[in-house]
């Protein structure tokens, strides 16, 4: 199994040794049990603001506190630099940079210079980086050279990913943790994860056996998902044209965030009830801790006639809304 992982990056133009790669039940197990390996109770893990619910959860099971670092809109999404230098600096007991990329919701993805920039704040701040790809085979417009978190031996990390979004699998319980760098630097914390992965014993092995062939699948599978995801994307685009509703940039993964109009005091929560009264399901951003004005998450995933019936539908209410805001009396 752990040759199949090293396989699949090698169809990346990534070298892999399987012999560093962890295999865990879910990526929240390897969180959870990087946590704790990287961390001390009430030590801090500097987490992406707006981010992920779960790393919330997760950080609350390990005991230790999340640090927000910001990520800012300007035209696209990027991390703030600055910000997580402010971070930083007002927390002397931060020992893990977590850094999920391509992000998610938000969907961005890091170029180069960031990476570079991160890693530079983690070995200055004495940081462990883990990185968050499960959405790397994901990319929405034409890639760009893809990052290769495993390829370069001065970029010390630790990069999850797994079957859930790989292979499109999340009732096949199998992710993996690829520990990269230097020898110095990465077999002792291979060693504690091999102890972690022998009391546990939590990867079933007929999915083990299982891992070569669907990794395999997956190859064929994927180009089926982006090409929905694109189209769903062009979709959702061409929908919300010259509409009082904004679709927020997004370069990869499962997620198109919307800016929804701020009238009759309703925030995203509200919006979300809202269109649900009107036959449309969404995710609040608040779920994300994505900041004011009211946003929503739509998964591009749906079937691209759900898709295009639902935002038809979301349009409507949101129309009707914004018309009868004008008609109020003042």
């Amino acid at each position: 199994a752990r040759e199949a992982v090293a396989a699949y990056y090698a169809r990346r133009g990534q070298a892999v040794d399987p012999a560093r790669v962890w295999l865990c039940a879910s990526t929240s197990e390897a969180y959870a049990h990087l946590l704790t390996l990287l961390a001390d109770p009430g030590d801090a893990v500097l987490v992406p603001h707006p981010g992920y619910p779960l790393l919330d959860m997760l950080g609350d099971l390990a005991g230790v506190r999340r640090v927000p670092y910001p990520l800012g809109l300007h035209g696209a999404w990027a991390i703030d630099t600055d910000g997580l230098r402010r971070a930083l600096r007002a927390e002397p007991r931060a020992r893990v940079l977590l850094v999920v990329a391509p992000h998610n919701p938000t969907g961005a993805m890091l170029d180069p210079g960031q990476w570079n920039a991160l890693h530079e704040l983690a070995a200055e701040h004495g940081l462990a980086v883990v990185v968050d790809e499960v959405f790397a085979d994901y990319p929405l417009d034409p890639p760009p050279d893809r990052l290769r978190f495993v390829g370069d031996p001065a970029r010390p990390c630790v990069v999850l990913s797994g079957l859930s979004k790989v292979a499109a699998l999340p009732q096949l319980k199998l992710s993996w943790v690829v520990l990269h760098g230097p020898s110095p630097v990465i077999d002792p914390l291979l060693a504690r994860a091999e102890l972690v992965a022998d009391t546990f014993l939590s990867v079933n092995t007929p999915v083990q056996l299982a891992l070569p062939a669907l990794l395999d699948a997956a190859e064929r599978m994927q180009p089926r998902i982006r090409a929905r995801l694109r189209a769903n994307l062009r979709q959702l685009r061409a929908r919300v044209r010259d509409q009082p509703v904004d679709l927020l940039p997004v370069d990869a993964g499962f997620t198109a965030l919307l800016r929804l109009p701020a009238v009759h005091e309703l925030d995203d929560l509200g919006w979300a009830r809202r269109l649900l009264a009107g036959g449309v399901l969404v995710q609040p951003g608040f779920l994300f801790d994505l900041p004011a004005p009211p946003r929503v998450a739509v998964s591009l995933l749906t079937p691209e006639d759900a898709l295009d019936s639902g935002v038809r539908r979301l349009l409507e209410v949101v129309g009707a809304t914004v018309a009868a805001d004008h008609l109020a009396p003042i």
